[in-house]
């Protein structure tokens, strides 16, 4: 008996093209797509990496015009979503190439919607409310970690509520995702370190999601195995291991788009609305008790990543509720982590305990984690993380 989940699933996916100097390929699927203008969406940090200059050549050898929107922050906001809009229908641009990490691909999907369906992108928020489909939308990422090129999530941030939020949609997956490791090569060490915390988080939720299939299974747990295998001090400077975390990365985003993430997503939404932190370390602050909570709902899973981490189960070595810690210390030893600060160390008060509870039973992500809780079960958290 095999055990397969036969229960009905979906599957969606962009095309995608890897290897050195995929990059490239930005201008001829712009002529694919019969595009005359595209907004070319990036921030001011990648505008200075000496690749860029490579996507934005295809883009001219073939014939395509392009008006550049650099606007965007980390933890892209309303404001910058609805600004690049104005630029895209102002210049009269019919399509979008963006090249950057999670946050510039986030923004870059925010003005598609908002292009082609006009409002208010917070009018979007939510579960399949965008009618119509966007332009056609390349990308390029810079980092490996997000996998906002193949999914069908957006997280927008509104600075004036302090909130992070989800859209969700199959309308959100891209045309084309361009995965060139060299870009890899010019990230800040932080950004390099948080990113592939984050595909590992993907990973694993995606893995044990309640949405979960023998497809999205595959992808999970060869994700984990490569992240594992090619995470070192450094990685993003040598050009195997960037490709392999980058590969892990389009591997988590295949799992997680399409089976759906957790609570450790959820709290890291509230967490990161209300602190601005970066994405990838607010998930590793709150995985540990997640896994915690999770572990029994779903320990067979639970137990063949510890089995990833080289933690010796098979024989109950360890009992079931030592995985969380074990599993923890092996990742920080693995992405260099020297301490896992409490909360209050990042700025969070027990006062701000109520509102991130609200914000993240409200998460869309918390319906497919494998364990459904309470408010009771996520305040405890908050507390013990404090």
């Amino acid at each position: 008996m095999t055990g397969y989940n036969r229960a009905l699933r979906k599957f969606v996916s962009p095309e995608f093209i890897t290897g050195d100097g995929a990059r490239e390929f930005a201008g001829r699927y712009s002529l694919n797509f019969n595009l005359k203008k595209v907004l070319f969406v990036t921030d001011p940090n990648i505008e200075k990496c000496s690749w860029l200059s490579h996507v934005i050549d295809s883009i001219t050898d073939n014939g395509v015009e392009y008006e550049v929107f650099s606007s965007v922050t980390e933890n892209p906001s309303v404001d910058e979503v609805m600004e690049g809009a104005d630029v895209f229908s102002t210049t009269g641009c019919d399509g979008i190439i963006a090249a950057g990490g999670g946050s510039v691909l986030d923004c870059a999907k925010g003005i598609g919607i908002v292009a082609e369906n006009g409002g208010h992108i917070s009018g979007y928020i939510g579960l399949d409310l965008i009618k119509n489909p966007m332009p056609p939308l390349i990308c390029v990422p810079s980092t490996a970690g997000s996998s906002a090129d193949v999914s069908q999530y957006a997280v927008i941030s509104d600075r004036s509520r302090r909130t992070k939020r989800l859209i969700v949609s199959k309308s959100l997956v891209p045309d084309v995702s361009l995965l060139d490791p060299v870009p890899l090569s010019t990230l800040p060490r932080e950004v390099a370190v948080n990113s592939a915390m984050d595909a590992l988080i993907h990973a694993i939720e995606g893995y044990c999601s309640n949405g979960s299939s023998p497809v999205t299974d595959t992808f999970g747990l060869n994700s984990v195995e490569m992240i594992i295998r090619n995470m070192s001090p450094g990685y993003w400077k040598d050009p195997e291991r960037s490709f392999g975390i980058m590969i892990a990365s389009l591997y988590a985003g295949l799992c997680f788009s399409n089976a759906g993430l957790g609570l450790i997503h959820s709290m890291s939404h509230a967490l990161g609305g209300l602190t601005g932190m970066n994405h990838g370390y607010s998930s590793f602050l709150v995985a540990r008790e997640v896994l915690e909570f999770n572990m029994d709902a779903h320990l067979v899973k639970y137990r063949t990543i510890a089995l990833k981490f080289g933690i010796d189960c098979k024989e109950k070595r360890y009992e079931n509720s030592e995985l969380p810690g074990l599993i923890n210390e092996k990742i920080m030893d693995i992405f260099g982590y020297e301490e896992r600060p409490g909360l209050a160390d990042v700025g969070i008060l027990e006062d701000d305990v109520p509102e991130l509870v609200q914000r993240t039973m409200e998460d869309p992500c918390i319906a497919t984690n494998p364990r459904l809780p309470v408010a009771e079960d996520i305040k405890k958290m908050y507390l013990d993380l404090l």
